[in-house]
């Protein structure tokens, strides 16, 4: 009688054991995978230059027909992060002129490419801002953010919600 009760509690022992030691692999699994995510640089600078888009523009007193913005934001103010609509179709047509205006105003690395989606979900019209999406064949390191944000038309003072889309690769 003693040998069953003893068997009993050594099989339930060992799937408690087995349970445990299961979820512990599977928690280190996922936070190791979260820290190599975090110690990827190009994941780094993605959130980096995403939060830059919501920024205002340096120096904040530009005007889009000159060449004077140093860094790149399309927030009104540091108190208001709302987009301001006017620098946004300023950057549409400043990186149509030049492929790697984007890459230089928002502070990117070089060798990375940078491509930026805005998609108006009003009515679903899609901006595409600086370089085109990752050439044949695709690149090894593709990074992707999606941002929600209020764009304030600066005229008539009308919000729409937009969604900012961040595609950087090497």
């Amino acid at each position: 009688m003693k040998g069953q009760y003893f068997s009993f509690d050594a099989i339930i022992a060992s799937v408690i054991f087995i349970l445990a030691l299961v979820a512990l692999l599977s928690y280190w699994h996922s936070v190791k995978s979260f820290l190599d995510y975090q110690d990827d640089p190009l994941s780094r600078d993605a959130v980096r230059l995403s939060n830059l888009l919501f920024t205002p523009p340096t120096p904040e007193a530009w005007s889009c027909t000159e060449t004077g913005m140093e860094k790149l934001g399309f927030a009104i103010s540091w108190d208001d992060r709302r987009v301001n609509s006017s620098i946004l179709k300023c950057a549409e047509t400043q990186a149509a002129a030049s492929q790697t205006w984007l890459r230089e105003k928002l502070g990117a690395d070089a060798n990375t490419g940078v491509f930026l989606k805005v998609t108006n979900l009003n009515d679903g019209t899609i901006t595409p801002i600086g370089e085109d999406v990752p050439p044949s064949p695709a690149p090894a390191n593709v990074v992707n953010i999606r941002r929600l944000a209020t764009v304030v038309n600066s005229t008539t003072g009308e919000t729409t919600l937009a969604s900012f889309e961040l595609t950087l690769y090497k």
